[in-house]
């Protein structure tokens, strides 16, 4: 199978461009999908549908805390707080931020990011 086939491109490119039908049918061929394309799709869905971003978005909050052992209330407040920005005027930042915190979780990033 191509990249161009495999359902985590189409995922991917799905999300980059925006396509919201596409990116939620591809992401049930993905068996297990991570807690960075659950958010992906958390974020598309902010810009997309704005009615089913609290219910999805409380769900992604859910599956954070379950994936971090170590969160604290100041963790679950922030990624609250960015999942909420979701969809307005400070979207592209909250997306950041929640990038960040899912890839410290998922191990791809160190647990703080200036080294102290």
């Amino acid at each position: 199978m191509t990249a161009a086939g495999h359902p985590r491109s189409i995922f991917k490119r799905a999300c980059e461009r925006g396509n919201l039908v596409v990116a939620e049918a591809t992401l049930r061929e993905l068996g297990r999908p991570t807690l960075g394309e659950l958010l992906e799709l958390t974020i598309l869905i902010a810009s997309r549908d704005a009615r089913r971003h609290p219910r999805v978005a409380a769900r992604w909050l859910q599956r954070y805390l379950d994936a971090n052992d170590q969160a604290t209330i100041d963790d679950a407040a922030l990624a609250a707080s960015c999942l909420v920005a979701l969809g307005g005027t400070r979207h592209e930042e909250a997306a950041m931020a929640l990038r960040v915190m899912a890839r410290v979780v998922s191990g791809e990033l160190p647990t703080r990011l200036n080294g102290s």
